[in-house]
């Protein structure tokens, strides 16, 4: 007797797995969402509270998609009856003639993204909390903000529930039979079945697809919070997200004051390569101290780090997704190597994986994100 074949099974239940989980069980699929740990866990990469969100890029066909992420995403919050999306607007700093600013307008130009060049005193005027100096470059998006990160995949696991998908947590995945009539997934204590396969398993995906010797590398990121004595001045309606260009080409970002630890500030990429097993999980005092000299010179007000924590990216060396099917093996999918900037397309990559997984093709343009770019 045959075992039972699903339509789809999804291997990893983080950002990008739950958004395409429940793609899938919105289509009406029989899907298997197989989880090696439990859901909402903090070992890998979308864990936390917050996630930036925005159109600001200097690679114009992000910015072209991030117009149907915000879609999606608002169609999540309609769905699910939660505020999952927070519009602050941005403020971006560099040097003057900062090559990556000039094409970040550039990419927003491009698309028809509305996005002003400020001076010192305009941001000053606007928000008091940035000490900024006269030759500055300062570049204003007004539709940038967050995701309530954690609540997002929370709520995308739950309204795949609610449609029928199979939710299975802390089963690890052994190996991924993709040359068998019918793909299996094998895991410690069963086997199942699926028409098609689809890893979203983050800083575990090449210990899974080990003959492909993916470009993927996974480093160990770290990110501080604030919490300034006066609160108010830095939630989501006084103050915005920022970013900034250091003058050693370090990229900085921080998030208003939300949820239980305060302001998030980090240090985007720039980590110590690691293995996702083996990760000290314990954050470095360098890093914390290099935080806290950056603000103490950009934005006083917030002190002194007051918690920190430890996440992973998992890393491609272009910066770029990947997002295609085995060579080998075409009802195996693969949605990987995101960079540590992808989590805000978590809503889009689901329909995206989605839609290959059922039909063979997206509508959308990813020839950016294949493997063999």
């Amino acid at each position: 007797m045959q075992s039972h074949i699903y339509d789809a099974i999804v291997i990893g239940a983080g950002g990008m797995g739950s958004a395409t989980a429940y793609h899938l069980a919105k289509f009406g699929a029989d899907v298997l969402l197989l989880e090696q740990f439990q859901r909402g866990h903090t070992l890998g990469s979308s864990h936390g509270e917050t996630r930036i969100i925005r159109f600001f890029y200097d690679k114009p066909f992000y910015t072209e998609l991030m117009k149907t992420a915000y879609s999606e995403w608002r169609d999540l919050e309609s769905v699910s009856g939660k505020q999952l999306l927070f519009i602050t607007g941005s403020v971006n700093l560099g040097e003057s003639g900062n090559p990556y600013m000039i094409s970040v307008r550039q990419s927003l130009d491009a698309v028809g993204v509305e996005s002003e060049w400020w001076d010192a005193k305009q941001l000053t005027e606007r928000f008091s909390q940035f000490r900024v100096s006269n030759d500055m470059d300062i570049l204003w998006q007004k539709d940038t903000g967050f995701l309530y990160a954690s609540e997002c995949v929370l709520t995308h696991l739950q309204l795949a529930e609610k449609r029928g998908a199979d939710v299975r947590e802390k089963t690890p995945v052994t190996r991924i039979d993709w040359q068998a009539d019918v793909p299996t997934v094998h895991t410690k204590d069963n086997q199942f079945h699926g028409r098609k396969v689809i890893v979203t398993a983050g800083a575990w995906t090449s210990s899974l697809l080990t003959e492909l010797d993916l470009p993927l590398t996974v480093t160990k990121q770290q990110v501080c919070y604030y919490k300034p004595s006066n609160t108010a001045m830095f939630e989501p309606k006084r103050f915005p997200v920022f970013t900034e260009i250091t003058p050693k080409n370090e990229f900085m970002y921080g998030i208003p004051y939300f949820g239980r630890n305060g302001v998030k500030v980090a240090r985007h990429g720039m980590g110590q390569t690691v293995s996702p097993d083996t990760c000290n999980r314990s954050p470095d005092s360098d890093y914390i101290e290099r935080m806290d000299v950056y603000l103490g010179e950009r934005i006083p007000e917030l002190g002194n780090t007051v918690h920190s924590e430890v996440c992973l990216y998992t890393e491609t060396p272009d910066e770029d997704f990947l997002i295609d099917a085995h060579p080998l093996c075409s009802d195996l999918l693969i949605a990987a190597g995101f960079s540590g900037h992808g989590f805000k397309f978590c809503s889009l990559v689901g329909r995206i994986m989605s839609e290959l997984a059922l039909t063979g093709e997206t509508e959308f343009d990813i020839s950016p994100f294949r493997i063999k770019r």
